[in-house]
């Protein structure tokens, strides 16, 4: 059995977590009996105790390091980025694999010294959008691998929410970052911003091809385009099974140890959100994107 700490209790993906893993989800009853989640901590204290009486938990913890000696791998689901190293940094010390939500940080030197800390004790580590997990994503990503000759343009559109006290510009925009990148790859070589309004347009450079990213504020709709040589491939994106979806990762992770995404691609993105937040900071200016290696 693998006991599950939730670090965040007040997204609703920690319930949804939850209820999956202790067989309360009638979509996924009993389909993991070697997995449940035990205890929970958070900033929250009425959604920690929510959580635990919602979902039959065992306890909660006064700190993430309370946990330690009471799981085998945790869950990271606080709705602000930037707790989220903090929260994860004393289980992968302790070789403890996680699942980090999405953002996987706010910051991009964060998430580098994390990845390099998991990377060094060789703790795997799955986690970031949910959406590029689903199969409108994956599909759109085969298609523009295999059957375009070649590309010679796209676009994504998302749902933003730019005013929220969970980060800001971060707390939402990581879906629409890691679509584009499953679909047109995790090289952009820079990108340019612009804020109108509560709506950010970003325009990644590729070699040969530029992407359009549409983060529409209020919008919840996800769609996606591959401009290729004769053909074109739109799709209204489904991300109805993103919970399930990444409960297959994780679930697939702790009984294998083996990761769905390099740790590259986990801390790329939060590399790409940030040069776009400075590019729209400072008037649409080009802003060099170069991926650290982990």
């Amino acid at each position: 059995m693998f006991r599950i700490g939730i670090l965040g209790s007040e997204n609703s993906h920690a319930t949804a977590f939850s209820r999956i893993f202790n067989g309360l989800d009638p979509k996924c009853e009993m389909k993991y009996p070697d997995m449940r989640v035990v205890g929970c901590f958070g900033h929250y204290p009425e959604e920690n105790q929510k959580l635990k009486d919602s979902c039959g938990l065992d306890f909660i913890a006064d700190k993430p390091e309370d946990m330690l000696g009471k799981v085998d791998a945790v869950m990271v689901t606080a709705r602000n980025g930037q707790f989220h190293p903090e929260f994860a940094r004393p289980f992968i010390e302790a070789g403890i694999p996680a699942f980090i939500d999405k953002p996987f940080a706010n910051c991009g030197c964060e998430a580098v010294k994390l990845a390099r800390l998991a990377k060094e004790k060789n703790v795997p580590l799955v986690g970031g959008s949910s959406t590029k997990l689903c199969y409108d994503v994956r599909m759109m990503a085969f298609f523009r691998k295999n059957s375009l000759e070649a590309v010679y343009g796209g676009s994504v559109a998302a749902p933003l929410n730019m005013d929220n006290p969970y980060g800001g510009f971060y707390f939402y925009s990581s879906h629409l970052a890691e679509i584009s990148m499953t679909i047109f790859g995790y090289n952009p070589k820079s990108v340019r911003a612009f804020r109108n309004g509560n709506n950010v347009t970003a325009i990644a450079h590729y070699d040969g091809f530029d992407v359009s990213n549409h983060f529409i504020d209020g919008n919840y709709s996800y769609s996606a385009s591959i401009y290729g040589k004769g053909k074109t491939f739109s799709r209204d994106l489904d991300i109805s099974m993103c919970y399930q979806h990444e409960c297959e990762i994780f679930v697939d992770m702790l009984r294998t140890g083996k990761m769905s995404h390099s740790y590259e691609h986990l801390v790329a993105p939060v590399v790409y959100l940030n040069a776009i937040k400075k590019s729209f900071e400072n008037g649409g200016e080009e802003v060099a994107l170069e991926f650290p290696e982990i």
